[in-house]
């Protein structure tokens, strides 16, 4: 599986056999959300354009010819494409004309191109995902009503920046997530982009006393200028007195004297001082030390599920029916051969239970003072929540400047910026048991053993990779067994808890 981003106005030049059979054009959050085309032209070939809002995709049939791709939104667009066996979107059939899919910004990549199938395995999977959610919150106490099932290749990582990328990706609008950082719709991009968009309260002296060259210092604040000692008025006494006549620059800066404190710059200020949109960490206010210090004395935890019996009811949960995440039993669901060994393993009955021996919700937000921390201490403090706050609070062209994004840009309907991760849920020490009465021969038994050495549900980690192994053992009438362990000392994400952003500028 191939996958490449397309930044706005970019295009892809497809050389023969490259893509060689379906393209899915993934757009994501990266950028603005405003009307914007994709279109896929063969060599000597007619033009395909289509229409694409944030979180959908369109699919054009390559087939193996050169051509070119081009993204004429304003936000990135992600191509994957498959040249194994064919990976369709919902519904799409080969050789039919490009469906969309999927709802702006609350759907992922593996949402977009996954969720809803109607074939047999993904029907399968689909239920064992909503029955494994069920065995989770229930038998580990967690609240449906905010957990959200992390899925993919999810070791912790060593470092607090791993940590801070996964804390800072807003969670879709489902109760299972497949987490790629690289289609992530980031809560720290967002916030800056929405603070860059804010009127200063109180600001009209000063756009008065600036007159034509308000404008222009606007789009130097969006250079992300490196702050001065003195703070934002030293950085626009530099700049007036640099672009500005001596004595307009004099008033305007005694204007600015009157806005600098208030909540608006004070929140650029600080944006700017951590790096601004192109650079600096954006760090939360938590490192993986606290982290594993907490987890080494926390409780144990078990789950067992079976699927004759277990609920797949989701409709108690805080996303209601919405299921996203991976839908082969495999990470390498690539190959077609592994749906029917999918679908086999699950309807006939499968049984898995879980250990953990430790098991935490570690909570977590956005760097908002300086900390004494030993690590946190060298990071800058980035987020201002009354900043976002005023934003929230105010749909309207006084609070918010007459540009993108916009307060429906951002807090409406398909918003990117409706939830937070506010914790962790962490698991350290695992074993995994998984057993079905499906049966298989030989030629399967070694298809099935190759497949999940690569990553196999529910933690989908390759053995050998992060502290996981799998052994997978069949009975003398084919019945298998699937240990998967992983010990203490290599921490997963079992989920994430949501917070509606309102909630989260309450805290």
């Amino acid at each position: 599986m191939t996958v490449q981003n397309l930044q706005p106005g970019n295009v892809k030049d497809v050389r023969a056999t490259e893509i060689s059979g379906t393209v899915h054009c993934y757009r994501t959050g990266q950028g603005y959300d405003t009307p914007g085309t994709v279109g896929w032209q063969p060599t000597g070939g007619s033009l395909e354009l289509h229409d694409i809002a944030v979180g959908q995709t369109v699919n054009f049939q390559v087939n193996g010819r050169p051509g070119m791709i081009a993204n004429g939104a304003p936000s990135s667009v992600q191509l994957l494409w498959d040249n194994g066996a064919a990976i369709s979107a919902p519904g799409q059939r080969e050789n039919a004309a490009p469906q969309v899919i999927g709802n702006a910004n609350d759907k992922d990549m593996g949402t977009a191109l996954q969720a809803n199938g109607n074939s047999e395995a993904e029907k399968a999977m689909s239920t064992l995902n909503a029955q494994w959610y069920n065995a989770i919150t229930t038998a580990c106490n967690l609240d449906p009503s905010t957990f959200q099932l992390f899925q993919g290749n999810a070791p912790l990582g060593s470092t607090s920046e791993s940590l801070w990328n996964v804390l800072d990706v807003v969670p879709p609008l489902s109760v299972s997530n497949f987490y790629n950082p690289s289609q992530a719709n980031v809560f720290s991009t967002d916030y800056g982009a929405v603070i860059a968009n804010l009127n200063p309260q109180n600001a009209g002296a000063f756009q008065s006393a600036m007159g034509d060259y308000y404008s222009r210092w606007v789009e130097y604040l969006n250079t992300n200028p490196t702050m001065p000692q003195g703070g934002i008025l030293a950085l626009f006494q530099d700049w007036s007195q640099m672009h500005m006549p001596p004595g307009q620059a004099q008033e305007a800066y005694t204007a600015y004297q009157q806005v600098s404190q208030g909540v608006v710059p004070v929140a650029m200020q600080m944006w700017l001082a951590a790096g601004g949109g192109t650079g600096g960490t954006k760090a939360y206010n938590a490192t993986i030390e606290q982290l594993k210090s907490a987890i080494a004395s926390a409780p144990s935890a078990s789950v067992s599920l079976s699927s004759s019996s277990e609920s797949s009811d989701l409709s108690h949960t805080w996303a209601k029916a919405e299921m996203g995440g991976l839908y082969d039993i495999f990470a390498g669901s690539a190959h077609g051969s592994y749906n029917q060994l999918t679908t086999s393993l699950i309807n006939s009955g499968l049984t898995i239970t879980a250990s953990f021996d430790h098991l935490i919700t570690f909570t977590a937000g956005p760097l908002a003072k300086p900390s004494s921390d030993p690590i946190l201490s060298s990071y800058q403090p980035w987020y201002n929540s009354a900043a976002l706050n005023l934003a929230y609070q105010n749909n309207n062209n006084v609070v918010w400047k007459n540009t993108p994004p916009t307060w429906e840009d951002t807090f409406g309907k398909n918003g990117n910026m409706l939830r937070t991760s506010s914790a962790l849920v962490v698991v350290n020490g695992i074993k995994v048991n998984m057993t079905s009465d499906a049966r298989f021969d030989a030629s399967s038994q070694t298809t099935f053993k190759a497949a999940a050495e690569a990553g196999i549900f529910p933690f989908f980690e390759a053995s050998g990779k992060g502290g996981w192994t799998h052994d997978v053992s069949f009975d003398s009438s084919g019945m298998v067994t699937v240990t998967s362990t992983c010990p203490v000392g290599n921490p997963n994400i079992l989920g994430v808890i949501v917070t509606p952003i309102g909630g989260a500028l309450m805290l």
